[in-house]
């Protein structure tokens, strides 16, 4: 008779399998005392506070490693989130903290309202998963509110009316004066098709080295609340997105400027 030995992952999948067996089994008898206390008390407060913990940290970490749009997706839970936007998630703590709080302010008493009792143990998902997946409507919620407001701030940053340009000579970006309606028009057509394809957050970055002459990148960083790693790599794309355009020969200005200090 042959033998076969188990590897690692196996053993360590069976592991997670009976764990996750044993919680479905705490849970269903968690649900039955819930229900016998008519969904109040001690243990309903438990609950709560549970969730709000795993909530907590479970949307944090997934903010933190960016994959939390996918996790939502994967739920069909759809909304439009910019590479950029999903950096500053990555980024900055503060923000992760914002959203999470905001969405579990809503989704916890209004899954211990209106969803823990439609709960079923034989369903195959444990309480925490089962809040986990109404938690990420919620969620949605909670980043439209917040991405709202940053592209608010953004499009403040950026001014509805900038006409600038790159001068080649002194390699960098400035406010030139404009002769007459024509040659306004190619100069704003020329901005336009350089940052056609930019994030909000890389226009930011261009419009504050006009704002600021002479900052440094850490100064720019500084007043957009991000890292001067990230203005660097922002400034970079346009950069590779105007010279791709100057090498084409569709604009006559190629380039932003990679002359701003450090």
């Amino acid at each position: 008779m042959s033998r076969v030995d188990a590897s690692p992952n196996s053993t360590k999948g069976f592991a997670d399998d009976q764990q996750a067996a044993a919680q479905r089994a705490a849970d269903a008898e968690l649900f039955e005392q819930l229900k016998a206390d008519g969904f109040v008390g001690a243990r309903f407060d438990m609950l709560k506070d549970r969730l709000w913990v795993y909530g907590w940290k479970v949307l944090r970490a997934w903010m933190r490693d960016g994959t939390i749009i996918e996790r939502c997706r994967e739920r069909r839970i759809h909304f439009p989130a910019p590479y950029t936007e999903i950096e500053e998630l990555m980024r900055r703590d503060e923000v992760r903290q914002e959203i999470a709080i905001d969405c579990l302010t809503t989704a916890v008493p209004q899954f211990l309202a209106n969803c823990l009792q439609e709960w079923r143990p034989s369903g195959g998902r444990g309480l925490n998963t089962w809040f986990l997946h109404v938690a990420l409507y919620h969620y949605r919620e909670a980043y439209r509110r917040w991405a709202g407001g940053h592209r608010q701030r953004m499009r403040e940053i950026l001014g509805p009316d900038m006409v600038t340009v790159y001068n080649m000579e002194s390699g960098k970006w400035g406010f030139t004066p404009v002769e007459s309606p024509e040659n306004q028009t190619v100069l704003r057509e020329t901005l336009r098709i350089i940052l056609a394809e930019a994030s909000m957050e890389e226009r930011a970055v261009c419009e504050a080295m006009l704002q600021e002459t002479g900052a440094t990148q850490e100064e720019i960083a500084q007043k957009l609340q991000t890292t001067r790693k990230s203005v660097e790599r922002r400034l970079s794309r346009v950069r590779q997105r105007a010279r791709k355009l100057g090498d084409a020969g569709l604009i006559i200005i190629p380039s932003v400027s990679s002359a701003v200090p450090r």
